[in-house]
């Protein structure tokens, strides 16, 4: 849950630790990427999330099984220390194979992946020459993140590499000095003793050396990466800036790479907002991205995937929001991709072989989302989305100074349309669909206000 919010000057602000609030002085002197730069992603629309590392061994979830969490980071995990971190010592994925997950990835409908560097739990998954806590250190002794990447580079699959600042094995790391911070209870939130503000820990800034330096060697080992992600949010002064000296790495990153593309999750505004778990709300004027776990865990726990039905809910609500959908999966001990993850991903890549046209490279449509789904649009057509039946039946989508040329069922479904009163009328007749699309063509180039227009249900 992580907006970037401009407040400007006089503008009132209701606080919201899902929404971190910059002042125009600040929102000015960021770096954003260009449209140019962004068009790729905002086309996109769907990227996998590989949330892999030493906790496939225990077939838990990534980082936050084990115990001991840090602060600012309250409670803490079922796996005790010792074993989740001696995992590191039994990881192998044999039967890992790089090309096949980016196949896979290709074949799904994916249009870029996002891989695991580093979680909280410290343990690196690629060559890195700062740390001997790594995958190369393993009894795997390959290096995973450069294998992925070579491959993600032969296929032309986008890029982008997460990176969690924080770090709950680093002896040097403490972002908030552990002697002196109060958890509150049940709460993200924390206090000092003497009530003042917080303040690192003394061997802090050895932390952030080290976290300088791993970062830049991504970004130089690997040739050309597309998207960084970074994970630890502002919620509400629970991060800041100044733990990881955001400004100077990102300006660091940006020599090195370019044309990359940076989230918000560094206590800086960021080129995209990263909602997790939840779908965001129409959002016109800056990009967004939505990340969801294909199952229960962020991470393969072999507890079975969510219902098709289910994800293609999310997938829709956060196109037509004009967001992208980042979907994330793990692997099997072996270094497999589990059986029941790539049967869903298939069968969500043949829906795209259909119905791609209605997908990828739109933008959110005149018609805002509701329930019922949305709508998209490309150049002079708009695409309906509707993947929920309303109570009635009937869907009337308003067209304001919008002409129709025609209309086009691109689903088979018991679905009719008239025009009346200025409103296309939609009549839905059955109860259980996955999504009905209709290819709406305008006699004008569809343009769209960051409102929209509401749908009567």
């Amino acid at each position: 849950m992580c907006w970037s919010l401009l407040v400007k000057e006089g503008q009132k602000y209701e606080y919201s630790g899902d929404f971190q609030p910059f002042t125009e002085e600040e929102w000015g002197k960021y770096p954003f990427a260009d449209d140019e730069k962004l068009k790729w992603f905002r086309d996109a629309k769907l990227g996998l999330f590989f949330h892999v590392g030493i906790s496939c061994m225990g077939k838990v979830d990534i980082g936050w099984s084990r115990h001991t969490h840090k602060l600012p980071d309250p409670g803490t995990g079922h796996i005790p220390d010792e074993v989740y971190d001696g995992w590191a010592n039994e990881i192998k994925m044999e039967d890992f194979n790089a090309d096949e997950w980016i196949d896979l990835a290709v074949a799904g409908g994916f249009k870029y992946v996002v891989i695991i560097t580093k979680h909280h739990d410290g343990f690196n998954m690629w060559d890195t020459t700062y740390s001997d806590y790594k995958i190369t250190n393993s009894p795997m002794a390959r290096d995973y993140l450069g294998e992925l990447i070579d491959a993600c580079h032969r296929k032309n699959m986008p890029v982008g590499l997460y990176y969690s600042q924080r770090d709950w094995t680093h002896p040097d790391y403490e972002p908030i000095d552990v002697n002196d911070a109060v958890q509150i209870p049940n709460t993200l939130s924390y206090t000092t003793k003497d009530g003042k503000p917080s303040y690192a820990g003394k061997n802090h800034h050895k932390y952030i050396s080290y976290m300088h330096n791993s970062v830049l060697e991504l970004m130089e080992k690997y040739g050309k990466i597309d998207i960084l992600w970074w994970d630890s949010w502002w919620c509400g002064d629970m991060y800041l800036e100044r733990m990881w000296d955001s400004w100077t790495i990102e300006e660091k990153v940006r020599e090195k790479q370019p044309n990359i593309i940076i989230n918000n999750r560094a206590s800086l505004p960021g080129d995209f907002d990263t909602p997790e778990c939840r779908i965001g709300f129409v959002q016109r004027n800056r990009p967004w991205e939505t990340c969801m776990p294909l199952g229960e865990a962020w991470a393969w726990t072999g507890n079975g995937v969510k219902p098709f039905a289910e994800i293609m809910d999310q997938f829709i609500h956060t196109l037509c929001g004009d967001g992208n959908y980042l979907s994330s999966i793990g692997c099997m001990p072996n270094g497999k991709i589990a059986p029941e993850e790539t049967e869903i991903m298939l069968k969500l890549g043949e829906w795209l072989k259909k119905y791609g046209e209605a997908v990828y490279g739109t933008r959110s449509g005149p018609w805002n989302p509701g329930v019922f789904g949305g709508s998209v649009y490309k150049d002079d057509t708009v695409y309906i989305h509707i993947v929920k039946r309303p109570e009635n039946g009937i869907l009337k989508f308003p067209l304001a100074d919008y002409k129709i040329e025609s209309v086009e069922y691109m689903t088979e479904s018991h679905v009719s349309h008239k025009i009346e009163n200025d409103c296309l009328i939609i009549d839905i007749r059955e109860d259980e669909f996955i999504d009905i699309i209709l290819k709406v063509k305008m006699a004008q180039t569809v343009t769209v206000n960051t409102e929209g227009i509401d749908v009567c249900e």
